[in-house]
């Protein structure tokens, strides 16, 4: 049964095709509250917090096709609120921003980990949102209820100070 469907059930009441929803982008999910939170266990406790809520108000869904978005931005949140309550500083690892799990890491790849870490939390969620987890600009802004322009701004922005300080001879790289 595709995803639609099952939001569809899901809102009439049927809790099974909701965990059958969920399931479906949980791993999704516990990586992106884990690269917003690095710990484990803060992870886990933001997706679940995040089931409950959808399951809560999943009636408020209006377009079911939208659940990916919209439950990535209750983990997102959750994973805010979790921060406002720990004032933690988080990383994202080295291996889940470069793609690099069994490779040894490059001298490039050793810059971008460092500049990645001096980053705020924002933008390196924004940074592995689009070229880690591959959403759209769009999706982004939705997720992180932020406006489209303001997404492409800080992605924008922050690709253009990597190349800086990567390659200094670089005058003004396009991004």
């Amino acid at each position: 049964m595709d995803q639609k469907m099952l939001i569809v059930r899901a809102q009439q009441g049927d809790t099974h095709s909701f965990a059958l929803a969920v399931q479906q982008i949980q791993d999704r999910s516990y990586r992106i509250a884990y690269s917003y939170l690095h710990d484990e266990a803060a992870s886990m406790d933001a997706v679940c917090d995040a089931v409950e809520k959808a399951l809560i108000h999943i009636q408020k869904l209006k377009d079911p096709e939208k659940f990916n978005t919209w439950f990535t931005r209750i983990v997102i949140n959750q994973c805010k609120t979790y921060l406002r309550k720990t004032k933690s500083i988080v990383y994202i690892e080295d291996e889940e921003v470069m793609g690099i799990a069994k490779h040894p890491p490059t001298e490039e790849m050793l810059d971008f980990q460092a500049l990645m870490e001096q980053q705020p939390p924002l933008i390196r969620m924004l940074i592995q949102l689009k070229y880690v987890q591959g959403y759209t600009l769009e999706e982004i802004a939705e997720m992180t209820d932020m406006p489209l322009g303001t997404v492409k701004t800080k992605i924008y922005n922050t690709i253009k100070l990597f190349k800086k300080q990567m390659m200094p001879e670089m005058k003004e790289a396009r991004c």
